[in-house]
């Protein structure tokens, strides 16, 4: 998939985090609320345990002090229960809001997909497209639901024992905490690469997948032309792309988790020397140093915890830029107009083109000033060498493209000011590419009217010679069908095909090349009675 401009990823990182999360916020909220009780729950330990050095035990072996022990024990019990039960309610509110996120934002990316114009799937791989609906929101979800809780804790965690160690000693406290600065910086320099470098392995993944797709939908010609190996080389190069990438990023974690530990270790030794200090001199008791130190070997893990999760929020935000991208490709014209509010009309009557002509983008013109009158009734062939624009000139029919410049016309009213569904309601079209679901044949030729009765379906698939074969099926037409119909000839799809779209019953019924894969014989029959069905229309 081609990249997008820099412009349309500023929506990212904490911005874009938010935009994702913000109807679940009072979820969070409670989330926050009950990971900031884990927290302080996890304060409770080292100031017991001073308690327990500095009074309980020297009263104990004077023979007292076994009230105030038994209270702390029956403290000590509550608060783990109650730990417990915070991790448990804040772990499956994380995953509740994860969960539906997850779904609303492959909902919303899905809604857009069929919103987007046919251009943007000529350009872009189904795989990358997939890739991007599936994997890039599996994590989201995943950060969400099992990085978010801890991020949070930690962060709580860091902020109240950093006020504790000051307001027990300030001193000690600043010898304890002068490296923390450096971890800062160490984030600084760390995340804009490990960011940069997941993104390039996420497109290098979706390019994977993409490829993995187009290699099995084209097995037969694969094979056809003996290019397995040609196939393999591709594949192979594509994940050895992916697999250096992600190599890259590892190397910048763990150099990240290398430098804090250093930062760590640095720390360590500033306070368990200076705390000596202070303890020889009488400014600490040891029960006293001994919950600072506690509450320091947690402020560390919790600096390291905070700089994991900022790494990985840096990933799932590579994901969020991917997920945004997608979003913000800009809906069609044509698309849009399944929306609009334009006024419904039952189109009766001569279909026109005046001064029609349409290209591509920014290529060439691939029709110029076409001039056509068709009447009810009338049967129209278009005929010219391949690549002339057969196809593209009745594409403009049912507006899957609209012309550059011109105007179509159905009883004179111009087919752009018309609702979409009421344009495309009167045009049946047999696709040049038979595609059929994975389903069964009824199903299929359904989906062109989900209402048509079996009677109206026997009767289509009478008129194109589809019915003779589908009940020599084994289970006639609820016989289940391959992807793109694989268990079927060419000729048996293109007969479904043309049946589907007679089921459409419509006022207009387009052919593109549908016959090709029919035998002249038959070709010519099934036409016949084709025409003869669509008489009038």
């Amino acid at each position: 998939m081609a990249e997008f401009p820099a412009s349309k990823r500023e929506r990212t990182g904490l911005i874009g985090f938010s935009q994702l999360v913000r109807p679940w916020s009072w979820h969070l909220i409670l989330v926050v609320f009950f990971v900031g009780g884990l927290a302080l729950a996890d304060m409770v330990l080292p100031w017991a345990l001073a308690i327990l050095v500095d009074d309980i035990f020297p009263a104990i072996s004077e023979g007292r002090g076994w009230n105030l022990l038994g209270i702390i024990l029956v403290s000590l019990c509550i608060i783990y229960v109650l730990r417990n039960v915070l991790f448990y309610a804040s772990r499956m509110l994380s995953m509740r809001v994860s969960e539906q996120v997850c779904f609303n934002l492959r909902q919303r990316l899905f809604d857009h997909l069929q919103q987007l114009g046919m251009s943007f799937y000529k350009s872009n791989r189904p795989g990358q497209v997939s890739s991007r609906v599936m994997d890039d929101t599996f994590r989201i979800q995943t950060f969400i639901q099992d990085k978010l809780p801890t991020l949070l804790r930690y962060i709580i965690e860091f902020q109240v024992i950093i006020i504790l160690l000051y307001v027990v000693n300030w001193r000690l406290a600043l010898a304890s905490t002068i490296v923390l600065p450096l971890h800062l910086l160490t984030f600084k320099k760390f995340y804009l690469p490990i960011k940069d470098s997941h993104h390039r392995a996420q497109e290098h993944l979706a390019e994977a997948h993409g490829t993995l797709i187009e290699t099995f939908l084209g097995a037969q010609v694969v094979k056809g032309f003996s290019a397995e190996e040609r196939e393999s080389e591709s594949f192979l190069q594509t994940i050895r792309a992916g697999r250096d990438v992600q190599i890259k990023t590892q190397r910048f974690q763990f150099a990240q988790k290398v430098v804090a530990d250093l930062l760590v270790g640095a720390g360590t030794v500033l306070l368990l020397g200076y705390g000596a200090w202070e303890v020889y001199v009488g400014s600490m008791s040891v029960g006293l140093f001994l919950m600072f130190f506690w509450y320091v070997r947690m402020l560390y893990p919790a600096v390291l915890e905070v700089i994991s999760g900022t790494g990985h929020f840096s990933r799932t935000s590579a994901s969020m830029d991917r997920v945004m991208e997608m979003l913000d490709e800009p809906v069609s014209d044509i698309a849009y107009d399944m929306r609009s509010k334009a006024r419904t009309l039952k189109l009766v009557g001569p279909i026109e083109f005046k001064d029609v002509c349409f290209s591509y983008e920014e290529e060439p013109e691939v029709l110029q000033n076409i001039n056509l009158h068709i009447d009810a009734g009338e049967h129209v062939a278009i005929t010219g060498p391949s690549g002339g624009g057969k196809s593209t000139l009745i594409s403009l029919l049912p507006r899957f493209n609209d012309p550059t410049s011109g105007t179509i016309s159905v009883g004179g009213n111009d087919t752009r000011n018309i609702r979409l569904q009421d344009v495309r309601s009167m045009f049946g079209v047999a696709f040049q590419d038979a595609f059929l679901f994975k389903a069964t044949i009824l199903d299929n030729l359904r989906y062109a009217r989900p209402v048509a009765t079996a009677q109206e379906i026997v009767e289509a698939c009478r008129i194109t010679g589809a019915h003779d074969f589908i009940e020599r099926l084994p289970r006639g037409y609820d016989t289940e069908i391959g992807e793109r119909g694989g268990e079927l000839s060419h000729g048996q799809k293109q007969r479904i095909n043309l049946a589907r779209a007679l089921v459409r019953k419509p006022q207009t019924l387009i052919i593109d090349e549908t016959t090709a894969s029919i035998d002249a014989t038959a070709s010519k029959k099934v036409i016949k009675a084709i025409l003869e069905h669509m008489s009038g229309r």
